[in-house]
């Protein structure tokens, strides 16, 4: 987010400017909620291991062809 006083750039979480300390809740109402950052990650290391995915089984089949075609 910018801050329409001094024009530094910050984190949408803090609600004043860390710089000049301008109010930014106006300016918060407008461009909408952000939830605040979390201490734990979304992701982990398990999410991109590759799982190896179980090969289909194959069978044979046979097909009768009546005589004509052949």
């Amino acid at each position: 987010m910018r801050c329409p006083k001094c024009s530094y750039f910050f984190s949408e979480e803090l609600r004043t400017c860390p710089r000049c300390g301008q109010d930014m809740g106006l300016e918060l109402e407008k461009i909408g909620f952000f939830p605040p950052s979390t201490t734990e990650p979304y992701l982990t290391i398990e999410d991109f291991i590759e799982q190896e995915e179980p090969q289909p089984m194959r069978r044979e089949i046979e097909l009768a062809l009546p005589e004509e075609l052949t």
